[in-house]
């Protein structure tokens, strides 16, 4: 990969080293952009839209954010590379819609023809770029384009098929083996969009209902449930609002009650869904005729930014609205008082960060910060599971599978391993080779001090 520096990288990092910014993709304005075609480039913004500074200059489009907030992953063209204390690394890797994962690595996708689609994993440790799967299909507007949607704990994502009968599936794949499952099946008209994959594993997603209103669903991302659950009954709906952040307990939608005229009067309003409670909470307005597109939350959900798009007659540019609840103020960035002031456009995303220590990209990538013992992929299946742990040390390591009634009926691992992140198929076989039957096993980790047990379905 190839590493250079550029003098306006630097501008950015005026910022106090405690202060919450946004990491944001704008339209360039020193460029000449109309609503329909513009250049990007990423920026550092402070929340209230005071201070919008280059960050990594034009034809640049930020993807995703390391944990530790330290390295932005973008895109320039479908050129994928890194940006991290001024400098940026080309990985020399080609692709759509990239993202970090659980490890630090990357996966993408790649456009081998119209609306079909590779997976591909860029290792940094080996910088091998490898396909994982391939003949992907999904719904999309724009054959160039690949929508999915990451598991809270980046291991697993899911995405919508498109199927020969019209229908369409919501689909679950291990992001390093490529294995699926289907989860859901409806049809078209139901309009699905935006899906977010909660830390209790549930996938939350609007969609339409039988009167024909967006609401809010949930569904196992395991594949169990054979329905979907309509969460919402609001008279004028609740359409969710796409976001990347990770572990969040509520979700952000639009309740649509009003309709635009030629005096452009007209708010909706901002709700929050909480997962735990069920409680629909009212926290802001989108002001005139404006479709909400992203959102994000700082780390202790004092503030939330919402991106918008123009959305009345031709669609084009919106803003960013930020939300300070511990002050109870509101700002809109790069307001929108004319169209050549919007700078803030479709498929545009943007991450807080701030108010934390700074780490480098090797630290993000490192080894695990405690023992981890995942849940199983795919849950149910036959035969064949994948279990992950991971190890903070080097470690005596134990995973054996037993019955409901506690015999040990297959020794996974029984070794000595360095740290790192671990994982190991089975089969659905006992110790001698023979088959097992449908029900439920047990399988168990140890290491160290280290003690779990999860419960996994064997299902034929």
């Amino acid at each position: 990969m190839t590493r250079f520096v550029t003098i306006i990288l630097y501008i950015g990092l005026v910022f106090p080293r405690d202060q919450e910014f946004l990491y944001s993709t704008l339209i360039d304005t020193s460029f000449e952009n109309n609503p329909f075609s513009w250049t990007d480039a990423v920026y550092k913004i402070d929340a209230q839209g005071l201070n919008i500074e280059y960050l990594i200059s034009s034809r640049s489009k930020i993807e995703d954010v390391s944990e530790n907030q330290s390295t932005i992953l973008f895109t320039s063209g479908d050129s994928i590379m890194i940006y991290e204390n001024g400098l940026i690394d080309t990985l020399n890797i080609n692709g759509l819609s990239p993202r970090f994962i659980f490890n630090g690595d990357i996966i993408f996708f790649k456009n081998t023809s119209e609306f079909l689609f590779e997976l591909h994993r860029y290792s940094f440790l080996e910088n091998i770029d490898s396909v994982i799967a391939d003949s992907f299909r999904t719904i999309s507007s724009f054959p160039n384009t690949f929508p999915y949607y990451l598991s809270h704990d980046k291991q697993n994502l899911v995405y919508l098929e498109t199927a020969l009968s019209d229908t369409i599936k919501i689909k679950n794949i291990d992001v390093l083996s490529g294995s699926q499952i289907e989860i859901l099946s409806f049809p078209p008209n139901r309009n699905l969009w935006s899906i977010y994959w909660a830390y209790d594993n549930f996938l939350y997603f609007s969609a339409l209902d039988d009167n024909n209103i967006a609401q809010l669903f949930r569904i196992n991302s395991s594949g169990i449930d054979e329905y979907a659950t309509q969460l919402t009954f609001l008279e004028n709906g609740f359409s969710m609002i796409n976001s990347q952040d990770r572990y969040l307990n509520r979700i952000v939608g639009l309740e649509n009650h009003c309709s635009c005229d030629i005096y452009y009067e007209c708010a909706n309003d901002l709700s929050t869904y909480n997962f735990e409670s069920g409680q629909i909470l009212k926290i802001g307005e989108i002001e005139e005729c404006f479709m909400t597109t992203y959102h994000s939350w700082s780390l202790d959900y004092s503030k939330l930014a919402v991106g918008t798009m123009w959305a009345w007659g031709m669609p084009g540019p919106g803003f960013i609205k930020t939300f300070n609840f511990a002050t109870a103020d509101s700002a809109v960035i790069a307001n929108w008082s004319s169209e050549a002031n919007a700078r803030f456009g479709y498929g545009m995303k943007f991450f807080w960060a701030g108010g934390q220590e700074d780490m480098s990209l090797s630290q993000s990538t490192s080894l695990p910060s405690k023992f981890i013992l995942h849940q199983n992929f795919p849950n149910p299946f036959n035969p064949i599971t994948t279990v992950r742990y991971e190890l903070p040390e080097d470690s005596f390591v134990n995973v054996t599978i037993y019955d409901m009634l506690g015999n040990a009926v297959n020794n996974l691992v029984y070794t000595n391993q360095s740290s790192g992140y671990k994982s190991i198929q089975w089969n659905a076989t006992n110790n001698q080779g023979q088959p097992l039957s449908t029900g439920v096993y047990l399988y168990s980790i140890e290491a160290g001090d280290f003690r779990q047990t999860k419960k996994m379905i064997l299902l034929k």
